[in-house]
């Protein structure tokens, strides 16, 4: 596919080692999000790279996990000489991106934008996922624990995460703020049969975890261009 002049960009972190240079490979994460039957309902992206395992994307400051995602949708969405991913993807997303960027790089129905834990969810925020889904994306809010900023978006989410370890210390009054607004719920980190039986009985209706399937990471190709996205610091 040719790639549109303002479309995202892949990024580039250096390989493990002070004096190795960026590769051009570009490489995706994606695990699997799954119905009680084990039917593939979406994949929810992730942001990898060559020669490095373990990334924290969530304890990144705001700049890297905005150019983390970037990646995401230019890897899914915007390789040069790949089709874009023809299943529903879930992508995390900072306040800063959305709030900074008119357009996030792909149409409402290929993505479900994941509002990620951190955002403060002031005015501005706010009115953004509206308009955006007044546009037709759907909207998710992962890691959800019910801080004031979380339950300020919850009008306007269509998918509410829970990692079951939160549900575990904190109790069925975490997935009922969700589902009492309507929101199909989703349980991540599912590990075995016991614990998807116990969701299934709090209305989680999708799953996501090692029970089902590992997180793989996909080729997607190489970085033609003459100049690499810097890293972000």
């Amino acid at each position: 596919m040719t790639r549109p002049p303002d479309a995202p960009r892949p990024w580039h972190l250096p390989a493990s080692g002070r004096h190795t240079g960026p590769s051009r490979r570009v490489l995706l994460g994606r695990q699997g999000i799954f119905t009680p039957q084990r039917d593939l309902f979406a994949y929810e992206l992730l942001f990898r790279a060559p020669g490095r395992v373990g990334l924290r994307v969530d304890l990144w400051n705001a700049r890297q996990q905005d150019r983390a995602t970037e990646h995401v949708v230019a890897a899914a969405f915007h390789t040069e000489g790949q089709p874009p991913l023809d299943r529903l993807a879930f992508v995390n997303f900072t306040r800063s991106y959305l709030i900074e960027r008119d357009w996030i790089g792909f149409d409402p129905n290929q993505a479900v934008i994941e509002v990620v834990e951190s955002a403060f969810a002031d005015d501005a925020l706010r009115h953004r996922v509206r308009s955006l889904r007044e546009d037709g994306y759907r909207i998710a809010i992962d890691d959800f624990v019910a801080t004031t900023s979380q339950l300020a978006l919850l009008e306007h989410a269509d998918f509410v995460k829970i990692d079951v370890r939160d549900l575990a210390a904190r109790g069925p009054e975490l997935a009922a703020a969700g589902s009492d607004r309507g929101c199909t719920m989703i349980a991540e980190r599912v590990e075995d049969a016991s614990t998807m039986a116990w969701c299934l009985d709090l209305g989680f209706e999708l799953f996501q975890g090692h029970g089902f399937e590992p997180a793989i990471i996909m080729d997607r190709g190489y970085d033609s261009r003459d100049e690499l996205h810097p890293a972000a610091s």
